[in-house]
């Protein structure tokens, strides 16, 4: 959560601090894990993936007026439907693999889930459209290997050097330039799930719904501040 307010500011208030808008890339993977926790443990799929939803419809018209000053602007959609959509995907991974049975059926699920699900997300414009459904397929099938952490940073490393499009920085070492993809935060990410000890923290309702409200309602207060003047 202080990962994405800090980097909704580098695009609202505070546009000078380039490095907030890096840390994104720690706030992502962490979302897609949680989102894997979900298929595997919500006792009510229906009812989390209707809340994925509706918050990202609530959080549609706060994200078009920050990225383009529009109230609706279909070029991009927020990144809560790249999780939706990725969530439904899951589920029909899920369902394929406890009902088959069958490891070569499963295998093809999941390939198929993220070459479709990818589809999908680009072809809705949503964020993370390159690389988000690597990540969560990548939380999603990791659980149920042997070498889950090692498997989780060598796809980590595969997304940073293949599909990233952005650096963070270019150093130069032995005369020899190399690119710094911002996706390689997402490593910073990975420690932190490591450290997860797999216990479920306060599921009240206030805490549940701040979960997902915090994000419409501090792109909403982000952009007012910075149509105001308040600009760092």
């Amino acid at each position: 959560m202080v990962c994405t307010i800090l980097a909704i500011a580098s695009h609202t208030v505070a546009p000078t601090f380039r490095f907030f808008g890096y840390l994104e890339w720690i706030a992502f993977p962490i979302f897609a894990y949680l989102l894997a926790e979900g298929v595997e443990n919500s006792m009510a799929r229906g009812l989390y993936a209707v809340r994925l939803f509706l918050f990202a419809v609530l959080s549609e018209v706060p994200y078009d007026l920050m990225m383009s000053g529009k109230v609706m602007d279909t070029r991009q959609q927020n990144v809560l439907f790249t999780l939706f959509f990725g969530y439904l995907i899951l589920l029909g991974v899920d369902l394929i693999r406890t009902h088959a049975d069958n490891l070569i059926l499963t295998i093809a699920a999941e390939v198929g889930g993220i070459f479709f699900g990818r589809y999908l997300i680009s072809e809705m414009h949503c964020a993370y459209s390159r690389f988000g459904m690597f990540f969560i397929m990548l939380f999603y099938v990791a659980r149920r290997v042997h070498y889950e952490k090692l498997m989780e940073l060598v796809v980590t490393l595969y997304i940073a050097f293949n599909l990233s499009s952005q650096t963070f920085a270019t150093p130069k070492i032995n005369g020899l330039q190399y690119d710094l993809s911002v996706q390689l935060f997402a490593v910073l990410a990975l420690i932190l799930i490591w450290l997860y000890n797999g216990e479920r923290g306060p599921n009240t309702l206030p805490v549940r719904y701040i979960s997902y409200g915090f994000f419409p309602v501090s792109i909403l207060l982000f952009w007012y501040l910075a149509s105001q003047g308040v600009i760092y």
